[in-house]
């Protein structure tokens, strides 16, 4: 070190941190020899950024975006703990880190473990989800004292990851505690996600930093849950178009049949049990009355419909998303095979 270098190092000394790493750090340590603070030193604190004082593992003064000189009267609080002359003449030892305030955003959040929500229309159910949150520091005297110092999270992704699993817990035990139905919840997504921040900061705010957003992007059911809810969506077509809800059975039965051993050969008594499910489903929903007789004798005496027309039924099932290409294809077989 030359006699220059030496002089600039004891007389004018500028603490600065600047990020150029490919991701952004949330907490760096100023690096110093000695850890040493020269008398007069200039601090710099860029827009986004906060630097706190620590002394003896105490948080003493923090400073926000600015340029200031060091001296015991801006120093108060590092001053006394560390008995510094009236005129800080002499350096001092003393921590310095710099907090990055800015925003960290698209960071993933999900439930490890299914949460158990009573709803109102299933009973007890269980439930995945996940999405996405942005979050910053917003207070980084608590921030350093919760997080960087209680929790002895030193490395910026071990301080992203206890947030992301904080997020996650938060979330779910709001969607937990909803009131809402599973289907509601559903079909809100961007409703719930306001409601869910200000929940979330609740807790947030006690770590010193505030989550800017929160966005749920699923909310998943077990799946035996899910095919409970096809069952009920084909009995709900069931009970507006009878007809249509026949070829959608006698579709399922031809798939299933096909499945087992035997293969094809089972495909009229698959077809069969179609039919007679459609009946049993018949006298159920329609109320045994002279009216009810006459549509069933109205439908006996139409004549049988064409193989093109139960292609065009077929077709708009398979349109409608109710059936496979597959399906489809099979039954389409199967019907002009009868030609």
């Amino acid at each position: 070190m030359g006699l220059g270098d030496f002089l600039k190092d004891q007389f004018i000394d500028v603490i600065e941190f600047v990020d150029d790493s490919p991701e952004k750090l949330l907490v760096s340590k100023f690096a110093r020899k000695g850890d040493e603070i020269k008398q007069g030193a200039r601090l710099v604190v860029r827009n986004g950024q906060a630097a706190v004082f620590v002394h003896r593992g105490i948080i003493a003064d923090v400073f926000g975006p600015g340029n200031y000189k060091l001296n015991t009267g801006n120093l108060p609080l590092l001053s006394a703990l560390a008995a510094l002359p009236t005129l800080f003449n002499s350096a001092i030892k003393s921590d310095l880190y710099f907090i990055n305030t800015t925003q960290y955003i698209n960071n993933r959040w999900g439930t490890k473990n299914p949460i158990i929500k009573r709803d109102p229309e299933m009973g007890i159910v269980r439930i995945t989800s996940f999405g996405t949150f942005s979050f910053k520091v917003n207070n980084p005297e608590i921030f350093m004292t919760e997080m960087f110092g209680a929790r002895s999270l030193n490395m910026t992704q071990d301080i992203v990851e206890y947030l992301t699993s904080f997020v996650g817990e938060s979330i779910a035990q709001c969607l937990g505690e909803s009131e809402q139905s599973i289907i509601d919840l559903a079909t809100h997504y961007r409703q719930l996600s306001s409601m869910i921040t200000p929940y979330v900061n609740e807790k947030a705010n006690a770590l010193g930093f505030e989550v800017t957003s929160a966005t749920i992007e699923n909310i998943g059911l077990p799946l035996e849950v899910e095919k409970l809810i096809d069952e009920q969506s084909g009995i709900g077509l069931a009970a507006r178009d009878m007809d249509t809800f026949v070829q959608y059975q006698a579709a399922r039965a031809i798939r299933d049949v096909a499945k087992q051993p035997g293969g094809m050969a089972g495909i009229g008594a698959g077809l069969g049990v179609g039919r007679m499910v459609s009946e049993v489903m018949s006298e159920a929903l329609e109320p045994r009355t002279r009216k009810s007789a006459a549509k069933k004798n109205e439908a006996a005496a139409r004549p049988k419909e064409s193989v093109a027309d139960q292609l065009i039924k077929y077709k708009d099932l398979l349109d409608k998303g109710i059936l496979t290409q597959e399906e489809f294809d099979e039954v389409k077989r199967m019907l002009l095979k009868e030609i």
